[in-house]
């Protein structure tokens, strides 16, 4: 009896424990409306952005989405680990500042179900040639 309880025991485990890679693949998939941007200038500045016009969608389990930014659209590959993420957006050079993906990996957290905050130490604005430090992006989904 012994062993058969034991069995269960594994079986049911072994069932239930998804690895974290399908975990977190499953809770990004959709839409993200970017909440906030923060980041401190190269003046020591802290700056917030509230609310930008920034889309993010993880479309597909073949790591595929869109990055909408107003009424542009830019198509981007992403892959992640337990607290990375890789978001590598074509035409980077070109991103507004508001847009995550002008370097590729960034760190990220689950605040809650609905939301996540990616983070990066260092970015670099295209457009004001610029070293931007401690970047956060807050990110809601829809």
């Amino acid at each position: 009896m012994k062993t058969y309880f034991y069995l269960l025991v594994l079986l049911v485990t072994g069932i239930s424990c998804k690895p974290d890679y399908v975990t977190v693949g499953k809770k990004l998939e959709g839409t993200w409306q970017l909440n906030r941007i923060q980041y401190v200038n190269p003046n020591d500045k802290l700056i917030v952005i509230n609310n930008p016009a920034v889309v993010m969608t993880f479309t597909d389990s073949k790591r595929n989405g869109v990055l909408t930014i107003d009424s542009s659209k830019y198509n981007f590959e992403y892959n992640f680990g337990p607290e990375k993420c890789n978001i590598d957006v074509k035409n980077e050079k070109s991103l507004p500042l508001e847009a995550i993906g002008k370097v590729q990996v960034y760190s990220y957290q689950f605040m809650d179900k609905k939301t996540i905050k990616f983070s990066i130490d260092k970015e670099y604005n295209y457009t004001t040639e610029e070293v931007l430090k401690n970047v956060e992006y807050i990110f809601v989904k829809q």
